[in-house]
């Protein structure tokens, strides 16, 4: 391998344990160590081939160590000092603001009263959409924190390069100075522009994937959820990830113009570089324009382009100036698949070539297309399965179907916009024959998503088992392969379709008749909860904080314990910690009914949502206005409304489950004031589960309704928060009315199974 490669490798391997494992404090003692190493290496003049590597390696790492230490200690470690504090900065805008549901961002440059960083900056309960690149603005803010533990940020702003976070306060941000025509953010008004033609040509339902393929905005694409939810579970999010394949459609496109002379590859290098510009420099975005300048540059330097050059080249480009850009996702995810193209795609052709008629043309496409999907997901998928937690089976299908013509739409979308600009109606025109191509790839999402068993959770242990054997044989095949041993391909193809279909097969019994289960899902700062025996599945709340969808966390869990089908959906009311993900479990699973509260007070967005995702899928609704009881199947369901004074949550919907083996009760976010009007309606039996109410809020969970429930078993849905859930009080009364206490962000999922024992993860 080439030099260039091994001291990257280094440095990447040395940054992603500063970033994950290793203390800020210790990291130049190891760098030192590492240097005296490499010294080691140097001064032997002659020795084995792994000298050089093992030199350059620890040379690397040791860079590596220091830039993190020294970027934490200038650049974050300032900003995290003021976490908690309210500081007066100024700062430059510099990029457009994105609008979300009940929150503004926007992403600035510190130029005083703080340190002169990159920040993001939230305003909850106002609006900032007047402001442009360039505006100069003051503001109070208080300063949060990006760091989730010990030098490691949340992959979110790891992966901007944002040093800074901050939120607004309210009436507190004066414009001091505007910038109306400044070509230092030619490239952010260009991608504003863009994505407004987009809006003004496409029609409603194609533009926010074209403007996610064009210009890597997923914030519309993101807000149409049937879509969004339909490509994740198809594992088809990456062609909105602008990488290689833009930038190669986008050098075919200017050749095609110009032709493949010099001037042309030369031409090629400012759009390429304008595009990335545009598209925000995110990872994918740097590392596709770093490899693919590269490549351009090659044959006009008389150099022959090596794929492993340019991809450590891109690697140390976007490292070297942001070493904890190692945390981030797109980063991680971007280079694992250039790494499987790089490595993998040539022995996977050469295979093809020796087995299958690949010059016939059909055979010679889909093997092409076959072929590089399973070289970029080789590497990807663990990572995608670890950050995602889902695997998906049909994306190769997906990608089969769809790939070409997303390529087709990249390029025709510019063409409409270029078109659009000079003349609207006939960008129309074209926009609306382009749209049909978005319409297809869109359709086949929908299509695959909805394959049962599209997706394996990676919760399951058996999904883990057969993903580690699968690749564990795919590696010995190939390794014994090299060494000459004649191992058929079918035989590691045939082991893990075995350990798939037996994964699948054994959730079909993995409830036994005669028995029921009672699972909280692990959705972060939300609830969650599975109640289901053999024959039927009932969910109340659907909603949490974690970076996966609590829909598709929810319809994954289902089908790893055989479930179709859903029978009921029950909100107990409609704040985001409980419902967000409602409406992608209705887009991805089929659902009998849904449940949800005719007070719809606090939860407008949310009640939107779900009932178009109801009317999309055919689902009744039922809006409860007064207790209930009900069932399905052997789960006989009392939907009580204590209507206790106060909000929303005092006017939740309680569930009362009565299934094979025993009784559970689902507080949603109900206090004490609904626990006192259940204690009066005598409507509160003894339970062998109690789902704690409002996460172990202090307002909920009174000695007097925990002694007339009389639960064996408390179960606490919560994640990160910075309301204190679950409160100590609250632990200390369960402790005492309670033979166990689980609580989701120490174990997990939590699975009691009635009449059983209680399960932690995987259980």
């Amino acid at each position: 391998m080439r030099k260039l490669a091994w001291t990257a490798l280094g440095f990447a391997v040395a940054a992603g344990l500063a970033e994950y494992i290793l203390p800020v404090g210790e990291l130049p003692y190891f760098a030192a160590a590492l240097a005296v190493v490499a010294l080691a290496c140097a001064c032997f003049k002659r020795g084995p081939r792994w000298r050089g590597r093992a030199l350059l390696a620890c040379l690397g790492a040791a860079l590596g160590f220091l830039d993190w230490w020294g970027h934490y200690t200038l650049h974050i470690a300032p900003s995290e000092a003021l976490v908690g504090e309210n500081v007066k900065i100024t700062a430059t805008v510099s990029d457009y603001v994105e609008r979300y549901d009940n929150y503004d961002r926007v992403e600035v440059r510190v130029t005083d009263g703080a340190p002169r960083e990159k920040a993001l900056l939230y305003l909850y309960g106002g609006e900032m959409r007047s402001l442009e690149p360039g505006d100069t603005v003051q503001a109070e803010i208080r300063v949060s924190s990006a760091v989730t533990r010990q030098g490691e940020r949340s992959w979110t702003y790891a992966a901007r390069g944002d040093d800074l976070l901050g939120y607004i306060e309210p009436d507190s941000l004066t414009v001091t100075g505007r910038t109306a025509h400044s070509w230092r953010y030619f490239p952010q008004r260009l991608c504003h522009g863009v994505q407004a033609l987009c809006d003004a040509l496409f029609p409603p339902d194609a533009a926010p994937l074209v403007k996610g393929l064009l210009t890597g905005d997923t914030a519309d694409l993101q807000e149409d959820t049937e879509n969004y939810t339909a490509m994740r579970a198809a594992g088809v999010l990456h062609i909105v990830a602008v990488s290689g394949v833009h930038m190669f459609v986008l050098v075919g496109f200017v050749r095609l113009l110009l032709g493949r002379s010099r001037r042309a590859s030369l031409i090629c290098l400012p759009v390429i570089w304008l595009f990335a510009l545009m598209a925000g420099c995110k990872p994918s975005v740097v590392r596709a324009a770093v490899m693919q300048t590269l490549l351009l540059l090659a044959p006009l330097l008389e150099r022959e382009p090596d794929g492993i050059t340019c991809l450590s080249a891109a690697l140390l480009a976007l490292l070297v100036p942001d070493p904890i850009a190692i945390g981030g996702v797109g980063l991680q995810l971007s280079f694992a698949c250039m790494a499987g193209l790089i490595f993998l795609l040539p022995r996977i052709k050469g295979w093809m070539e020796e087995h299958l008629p690949m010059e016939r043309r059909p055979v010679h496409y889909i093997g092409d297309s076959l072929a590089c999907t399973l070289a970029a997901t080789a590497f990807s998928t663990p990572l995608a399965a670890l950050y995602f937690e889902q695997v998906p089976l049909f994306s190769v299908l997906a990608n089969l179907l769809t790939l070409s013509v997303v390529e087709a739409v990249f390029a025709a979308g510019y063409t409409v916009c270029a078109v659009g600009l000079f003349a609207p109606t006939a960008g129309r025109a074209c926009a609306w024959a382009v749209s049909w191509l978005v319409r297809w790839c869109l359709g086949v999402y929908r299509v695959v998503s909805r394959i049962p068993f599209s997706c394996l959770s990676i919760r399951s242990v058996r999904t883990l088992v057969w993903l580690a054997v699968s690749y564990l044989a795919f590696t010995l095949w190939y390794v014994l392969r090299r060494r000459g041993r004649a191992i058929r391909l079918d035989r590691p193809v045939c082991l893990s379709l075995i350990l798939l279909l037996g994964a699948i097969l054994y959730g079909k019994f993995a409830i036994r008749p005669g028995e029921s289960l009672v699972t909280a899902l692990d959705v972060g700062q939300g609830e969650c909860v599975v109640l289901a025996d053999a024959d039927s599945a009932v969910v109340v709340d659907c909603g949490g904080s974690s970076f996966s969808s609590a829909g598709d966390t929810a319809a994954n869990y289902l089908m790893s314990v055989g479930k179709t089908k859903l029978d009921m959906l029950v909100l107990t009311h409609l704040h985001e910690d409980h419902a967000n993900g409602a409406a992608a479990l209705i887009y991805r699973m089929q659902v009998g009914c849904v449940v949800l509260p005719a007070d719809g007070e606090g939860g407008e967005e949310q009640r939107r949502e779900v009932l178009l995702a109801a009317q999309r899928r055919d689902v009744p609704v039922v809006s409860l206005s007064d207790p209930a009881h009900t069932g399905v199947g052997e789960i006989g369901l009392d939907l009580l409304l204590p209507e206790g004074e106060g909000g929303t949550n005092e006017r939740g919907v309680v569930v009362l489950s009565e299934q094979t083996g025993g009784r559970a009760l689902v507080m949603g976010d109900a206090g004490r004031e609904a626990e006192s009007a259940l204690l009066a309606a005598r409507q509160v039996p003894d339970v062998d589960v109690l789902l704690v109410g409002h996460h172990g809020s202090n307002t909920s969970t009174t000695p007097s309704f925990l002694r007339a429930a009389d639960p064996e078993t408390a179960i606490i849905s919560v994640g990160y928060n910075t309301y204190g859930h679950p409160t100590e009080k609250v632990l200390a009364r369960l402790e005492e009315y309670c033979d166990e206490v689980l609580r989701t962000d120490r174990l997990g999922d939590v699975t009691v199974r009635l009449g059983g024992e209680a399960l932690g993860e995987n259980g």
